[in-house]
C-alpha cells in the first residue's frame, strides 16, 4: 500500500485506505520546508465584485436535472449515490464524475439558506454523493495509491476530481456546522475533508529539486516537473486555499494537534504560488488561452513551459477539453477568495477581452484566436457550441476585464448564460460543464463563499 516513487516521509497509504470514521489523521507532518515563504497573491483590485447574470437559470434546476440524468443509487441498501461518466481514460464510475457531483450538491447546498423550500433535498443529495464518493474510494484502496491491476490507463487517485471532491465536501462541511442541529454524519465528511486535504498534498504533489516550488501531480503516481508532464486544468488555486484555511480552523476538532494546520500553512501556500506560477508559464498573454498539456521546467524563482507531452487521447498543444476547465478553475478561486484574487483577475481579464471580440447580438463566433507565438497551436472545435468548452470558457466573465467597459461586460456573461440555459442535460461531460459553469455565472458560488 506504499508508493515506492514518494519520498520517505509522504510514503503513506492513499486517504480512503485509512480514513474510516472521524477519529484524527495518523498521517505524518509536512517536512519543513527549505523554500523561503512564498510571496502572498496581489489584492484584488475590487474586492468583491463580480459580474453574475439572471440569464444562465437556476442551480437547484440544473442540479435535479443532473442527478436524474446521470445518476443512480446501485448498491442494495445503501444511499450512496454513482455519477456515471462516459469516454475519456475509463466508462462507468470514475473520480471525475464523482467528484462533480459532490461539487454540485455541497456548493450548491453552501449558497442556499436554511429556510429553503430545498435545503434538506439538497442536504439529503450531498450526504448521497459523499457516500457514492467513500464507496469509490474504499472499491480502489485494497492495493494502496498505485493499484498493481491499473493498467496502462490509470496512474493512482486523478487531482482534478479530489480537486472537485473537496471543493464540495468542504463547502458542505463549512455551511452545515453553522446549523444549530446540524445531520450526524456532518463529523464524518468534516474527518473525511480534512484527511483528504492533506493526502491530497502528499500524494498529488511533489516538490523541485531546489524546494522553491511543489507542484501539482497528474495522478498520485505520475506527472511532475519537466518530461513527466503537466496538466494546466489540473491546478485548483481556490480549493488549496480552502485546505489551507480548513486545516488552519480544523485542526483542533479533526487533526493531531491544536496547531497543525499552522504548520501546513506555509506549504499550501506554496502550491497556490507554483500554481500561478504554472498558468503564468503556459497562459498566452494576447489570447489566455491555455494548452491541454504541457512540461513544465523550475528555473531559478521562475517557470518555463514548453509543448511535446499529451494524455487522455487530446491533443498537447490545443486549447480543448481539458485546458478550458483550468478557465473555471480559476474563477472559483477569484470568487471564494475576493481578498486574495489579484493573480486569478490577472489571468482571466485576457480571456474576457479575447471572448469580447467573439460576441456579436448573441452569437458566439465559431473560433478563437490563436497566437503562434504561444504554445496554444489550435483550438478545439466548435467550442461555442460543446458546452464542455464553452461553459468553463465562459466563466471568466465574472471577473472584471480591464479593457472591457462594464456594460458590455453585462452583455457577454447575459449573452453566455442565454447560450447555457439552451442546452441540456443528456450526457454526461458536457452536462456536468452546464451544470457547473450555471452556478458560477448565475452567483450561486458567491454566495457558497
Amino acid at each position: 500500500a506504499i508508493d515506492p516513487n514518494d519520498a520517505p516521509e509522504y510514503q503513506t497509504p492513499w486517504t480512503c485506505s485509512i480514513i474510516g470514521g472521524s477519529g484524527p489523521s495518523p498521517s505524518p507532518q509536512p517536512s519543513p520546508s527549505p523554500a523561503p515563504v512564498p510571496t502572498p497573491s496581489p489584492p484584488n483590485p475590487a474586492p468583491g465584485l463580480a459580474f453574475t447574470t439572471g440569464t444562465a437559470g437556476t442551480g437547484k434546476a440544473r442540479l435535479f436535472e443532473f442527478v436524474n440524468a446521470l445518476t443512480d443509487q446501485p448498491v442494495s441498501g445503501s444511499m450512496a449515490r454513482a455519477v456515471h461518466s462516459s469516454g475519456g481514460a475509463a466508462g462507468g464510475v470514475v473520480s471525475e464524475s464523482q467528484g462533480y457531483g459532490l461539487l454540485l450538491t455541497g456548493a450548491i447546498l453552501a449558497s442556499l439558506q436554511p429556510t429553503d423550500a430545498d435545503y434538506q433535498r439538497i442536504t439529503t443529495l450531498t450526504h448521497e454523493m459523499f457516500l457514492g464518493w467513500r464507496r469509490m474510494c474504499e472499491l480502489s484502496a485494497s492495493s494502496g495509491s498505485c493499484q498493481d491491476d491499473e493498467g496502462f490507463q490509470c496512474g493512482g487517485s486523478a487531482p482534478d476530481g479530489d480537486a472537485d471532491a473537496l471543493a464540495g465536501m468542504l463547502l458542505a462541511v463549512l455551511a452545515l456546522e453553522k446549523e444549530p442541529s446540524p445531520p450526524n454524519w456532518l463529523d464524518e465528511v468534516g474527518q473525511w475533508a480534512y484527511d483528504t486535504c492533506k493526502q491530497f498534498y502528499m500524494s498529488s504533489t511533489v516538490e523541485s529539486s531546489s524546494g522553491n516550488h511543489r507542484i501539482v501531480k497528474l495522478g498520485a503516481c505520475w506527472g511532475g516537473w519537466g518530461g513527466q508532464g503537466q496538466n494546466p486544468s489540473y491546478h485548483a488555486p481556490g480549493v488549496y486555499r480552502l485546505c489551507r484555511n480548513y486545516m488552519k480552523s480544523h485542526d483542533i476538532r479533526y487533526g493531531t494537534s491544536a496547531n497543525e494546520g499552522d504548520t501546513w500553512e506555509v506549504e499550501w501556500n506554496k502550491v497556490i504560488a507554483t500554481t500561478y506560477k504554472v498558468f503564468g508559464a503556459t497562459q498566452c498573454p494576447s489570447t489566455g488561452l491555455v494548452p491541454n498539456w504541457a512540461k513544465v521546467f523550475e528555473e531559478g524563482q521562475s517557470l518555463r513551459a514548453t509543448t511535446g507531452f499529451s494524455g487522455s487521447g487530446t491533443p498537447g498543444a490545443e486549447y480543448g477539453a481539458e485546458a478550458s476547465r483550468a478557465v473555471w478553475r480559476v474563477a472559483l478561486d477569484y470568487l471564494l477568495f475576493p481578498s486574495e484574487a489579484g493573480d486569478a483577475a490577472g489571468f482571466l481579464d485576457p480571456l474576457a477581452a479575447h471572448l469580447e471580440t467573439k460576441e456579436t447580438n448573441g452569437n458566439w463566433a465559431a473560433s478563437l484566436n490563436v497566437d503562434g507565438g504561444c504554445l496554444v497551436d489550435s483550438i478545439h472545435s466548435g467550442w461555442s457550441s460543446n458546452m464542455f468548452m464553452a461553459g468553463p470558457t465562459f466563466t471568466c466573465l465574472v471577473s472584471p476585464a480591464n479593457s472591457v467597459q462594464e456594460e458590455r461586460q453585462q452583455e457577454l456573461i447575459d449573452a453566455a448564460g442565454q447560450r447555457l440555459a439552451s442546452k441540456a442535460i443528456d450526457d454526461y461531460y458536457s452536462g456536468s460543464w452546464v451544470a457547473i459553469s450555471t452556478i458560477t455565472l448565475n452567483g450561486d458560488l458567491s454566495r457558497a463563499a
